[in-house]
């Protein structure tokens, strides 16, 4: 199994690490991650959800609607 850290996440998804942490708490249950030693890591499988999320809030989705969305890409939640 591959991880990326918030900070390598950061960096592939170029976004800001505050976000990625907001967003990790509003759609926790559709961001894969996986804690070891007591750090949060993100599975490969969480760059496109990332990525995902970051493209709908940039095209002014509402944050419910970004929720249904998830809810409809996926087949079950992370």
């Amino acid at each position: 199994m591959y991880v990326i850290s918030l900070l390598g996440m950061s960096k592939v998804i170029q976004a800001p690490i505050y976000k990625i942490w907001e967003w990790l708490d509003i759609f926790n249950g559709y961001i894969p991650t996986k804690t070891m030693d007591q750090i949060t890591y993100f599975e490969i499988e969480a760059v496109e959800v990332l990525t995902f999320i970051k493209e709908k809030i940039e095209e002014e989705y509402d944050l419910l609607e970004i929720r249904e969305l998830l809810g409809k890409k996926t087949v079950h939640p992370f």
